[in-house]
């Protein structure tokens, strides 16, 4: 009997950190990335995880969904693809684990940015700004510290990191991680 397909419809966030694993680990997943940006727009993000779903379903392929609980529907949407979700809340816990993010709080309460987060927080910012006119620098006031995950695998674009600091007026930290639980939650779905 063939194995089933899987497709994997990823947020975008993930994209340099899959593309090495696929690279690095010899994967031939097919993995469709969805716009980054996307979950600061409920109304956008259901839309094109909906049109992402509907169409990979009808290939009759096994789907599988790298998100965190980005949408309150999520799991509703998902179910009636019989598409299975990482088992985790944020992209920043599918990197690290919910526990390693507890204990990092219980040091300081941390904002915390990926890679992924770094290239693409200005873009999320200004959809925010333009969609609800949301002022984003309220959203720092209970933060002591960023800490930024670095697998040192991809590089981290330095200024970015500087114009966020400046931006949220918090210390930035750089935490060494590795892909290998990004990898394991992934292979666990």
């Amino acid at each position: 009997m063939a194995k089933q397909a899987v497709i994997f419809i990823s947020c975008g966030i993930f994209k340099e950190e899959l593309e090495y694993l696929l690279r690095e680990k010899g994967l031939d997943w097919k993995i469709l990335y969805l716009e980054a940006a996307l979950h600061v727009n409920f109304d956008r993000l259901k839309t094109a995880l909906v049109e992402a779903l509907e169409e990979n379903h009808k290939e009759g392929a096994e789907l599988k969904v790298l998100y965190g609980h980005c949408h309150p529907q999520i799991m509703e949407i998902l179910e009636r693809y019989d598409a299975k979700k990482i088992d985790a809340g944020n992209c920043l816990e599918a990197m690290v684990g919910a526990e390693e993010i507890m204990r990092l709080n219980q040091e300081g309460t941390a904002f915390f940015l990926s890679v992924g987060w770094v290239n693409n927080w200005e873009k999320m910012f200004a959809l925010g700004r333009k969609d609800f006119n949301f002022d984003f620098k309220t959203m720092f006031d209970g933060y002591e510290r960023i800490i930024v995950f670095d697998t040192g695998i991809i590089p981290i674009d330095e200024e970015k990191v500087e114009r966020f600091s400046e931006f949220t007026k918090l210390p930035v930290e750089r935490k060494p991680i590795t892909l290998d639980y990004l990898l394991n939650l992934i292979e666990s779905t």
